[in-house]
């Protein structure tokens, strides 16, 4: 090869490799939904009800099953996130967090995640994960979570409660971040509203002495309560 045939060939091959150094190499983030779950206040009964809780992976609508983030712009149309991604599965993440919450508020003498263990569960929670992701728009962002959760009472088979959450929260920093931070906090405050459902649930079970006012209250949670409208309750806190 002449010397004029090397030149070129030199510039062809730095020509090439400009573009790679340029090149901005996109890393996955992982997220978790974290929070750390406190003791509940104002319980019906201060102790544990003698029974044991059989908490049950939750389901999850097909939409969300991916490991990417979802968020979209319009009730129509879904879009995942490619390098932002959960570090855990959604439901499983979401079942530790309910049993982490149910350990901390003492609410049964124990709770176990599979029949094979020691202690025969008395009843079972279960749930179906119907929404999680960000919801946006140019100037609006949304932390939006919606699920259902169940108690059923095992030795009949009978649904003691049901009752569909569906919160949003307003994220005012536009990063995600920061919405999978207000994803945990409404995760905490749901969780607590069903601590408290299940408390007066099962203080009738088991007796526990009640006002005429409690005691209404735990009539109307025996029922079952009806689903509530899409994006009915929206949290929002000042920036």
């Amino acid at each position: 090869m002449n010397v004029h045939g090397r030149v070129f060939l030199l510039v062809v091959s730095a020509t090439a490799l400009l573009p790679l150094g340029c090149t901005k190499i996109q890393v996955k983030q992982y997220y978790l939904l974290n929070y750390s779950p406190s003791s509940v206040r104002d319980r019906l009964n201060p102790g544990a009800y003698p029974c044991t809780i059989r908490l049950r992976e939750f389901d999850i609508e097909a939409a969300y099953t991916q490991p990417q983030i979802v968020y979209r712009q319009s009730p129509f149309q879904l879009r995942y996130y490619v390098y932002r991604v959960w570090a855990v599965k959604p439901q499983r993440m979401v079942t530790d967090l309910l049993h982490k919450h149910l350990l901390a508020a003492n609410l049964v003498s124990n709770v176990v995640r599979r029949f094979d263990e020691v202690n025969k569960p008395d009843y079972e929670i279960n749930g179906i994960i119907e929404a999680i992701e960000e919801y946006d728009s140019d100037e609006l962002w949304f932390a939006h979570i919606a699920l259902r959760l169940n108690l059923i009472r095992l030795r009949d088979g009978r649904t003691m409660y049901s009752r569909r959450f569906d919160h949003r929260k307003r994220v005012f920093q536009h990063e995600p971040e920061y919405v999978v931070r207000e994803m945990s906090a409404l995760m905490e405050y749901t969780f607590t509203q069903a601590i408290h459902d299940f408390d007066a649930v099962l203080s009738a079970e088991f007796g526990t002495p009640q006002s005429p006012d409690e005691q209404r209250d735990v009539q109307e949670q025996e029922t079952i309560i009806p689903t509530t409208p899409i994006d009915s309750a929206v949290i929002e806190e000042q920036q």
